[in-house]
């Protein structure tokens, strides 16, 4: 039994150019040139094309962790990146899994019907941040390149004058790690008494050393680390202090044109319109708090 995950992230907004992205990144998502000056493929069964708004977004952050046979145990340094549903990813899950971004869904406020998708992800990069001076303590960002069709004429125009600008992962998880005891769980009904009642907590280890305590999604071991992102939502309440559109990237970029990113009626529940068309956007009332380690001092 798989687990399904959530959450959410802010950060400082750089310029970036379609061209900045491919200098510092290297990657073609679907072998497709962001820019005049890039060479590349691109290949489709359709001609059909849309325009697409181009963001680049952080999207989480891994932890730190011991080493094996303790590496359940996330270091104290980087404890505060556990995000605030007390889920987690270790630097190896993190590097095996991110890529699992690239082709999934762009909703809002995890909807996750694939008619009322927004777009898509095309690329995800991983950098490395410092939080100390052990290199122990280092974790990894996921930063990811986020096109939403143009077509969604509200939502692209609240994403380019900041009043959407949070993001959250959807995720699935083939098992979690308590992050005090070590147990692995594959369903609901096997958790630890750490996970079922002091979540978020912090307990005193062996060594006195405080641990927080919170799932640990997949593991080293696991195939693709046991970890799939599946889509990544534009939200009004973070729950990682850290996710947020960076910059626009491109305001008018052209890629193929999909049946699950164009604008479509929503007939039927209000639910499902309101997550389509969501006019409404709430004020967001989130402190922007940034994370003092995230400058460019640290993307490499």
């Amino acid at each position: 039994m798989a687990f399904p995950k959530t959450a959410n992230a802010i950060v400082r907004e750089p310029v970036l150019s379609p061209h900045d992205w491919e200098n510092a990144w290297g990657g073609l998502a679907f072998h497709i040139p962001l820019s005049p000056e890039a060479k590349g493929f691109w290949k489709t069964a359709s001609s059909a094309q849309s325009k697409y708004l181009l963001s680049h977004c952080t999207i989480m952050s891994s932890v730190a962790t011991e080493e094996e046979p303790y590496d359940f145990l996330i270091r104290p340094a980087s404890a505060h990146l556990v995000n605030n549903n007390d889920d987690a990813w270790s630097n190896d899950v993190m590097k095996m899994s991110h890529r699992t971004f690239v082709g999934a869904f762009n909703f809002v406020e995890h909807f996750q019907n694939s008619k009322y998708a927004k777009g898509h992800i095309i690329d995800s990069i991983l950098r490395k941040i410092h939080l100390t001076q052990d290199p122990r303590d280092s974790v990894y960002f996921v930063d990811i390149l986020v096109a939403t069709d143009l077509s969604h004429k509200k939502l692209a125009a609240d994403i380019r004058t900041g009043k959407v600008k949070y993001l959250s992962m959807g995720c699935v998880t083939d098992l979690v790690i308590c992050s005090f005891c070590g147990q692995r769980v594959a369903d609901a009904g096997s958790y630890c008494h750490h996970l079922q009642f002091s979540k978020g907590a912090f307990l005193p280890d062996d060594d006195g050393v405080p641990r927080r305590i919170a799932e640990l999604c997949g593991h080293k071991s696991l195939p693709g680390g046991g970890v799939r992102f599946v889509e990544a939502s534009w939200v009004q309440t973070p729950a990682f202090p850290g996710a947020v559109k960076r910059s626009i990237v491109s305001e008018e970029w052209i890629g193929p044109a999909t049946q699950y990113t164009r604008q479509v009626s929503a007939s039927g529940e209000e639910f499902a319109k309101a997550a389509s068309e969501n006019d409404d956007y709430q004020g967001l009332n989130v402190g922007e708090y940034l994370l003092s380690m995230d400058d460019g001092r640290n993307l490499r």
